[in-house]
């Protein structure tokens, strides 16, 4: 279950981050053509490379942000371990503490 989750997880990741990714150039696309055709100049190029530009950064700034939550989890999971731990056996070292001898 938690693999199929997972999948899906990742499933929706990446289509996010392609519609992040081709959105911008598609739009700065149009625009560059709309321009043309109405002014008679040639743009389409600039405003492809700042689609492209502006892609690369939503996608950026959005793997960023996934990763950053990933490792907020991986704390919380390791903080509710710790704690597992020192309810349990009363000490935070852990089970890698050297272990006293004697009572």
């Amino acid at each position: 279950m938690s693999q199929r989750k997972s999948g899906m997880n990742n499933l929706v990741l990446i289509t996010q981050l392609g519609i992040n990714v081709m959105t911008p150039v598609f739009l700065c696309l149009m625009v560059g053509i709309l321009i043309d055709r109405r002014f008679g100049t040639s743009t389409v190029l600039v405003f492809l490379i700042v689609g492209v530009l502006s892609g690369g950064l939503s996608a950026y700034k959005m793997a960023k942000r996934t990763i950053d939550q990933e490792r907020v989890q991986i704390e919380k999971e390791e903080a509710e371990r710790r704690k597992s731990w020192e309810e349990r056996f009363g000490t935070e070292a852990g089970p890698k503490a050297p272990r006293k001898r004697g009572w």
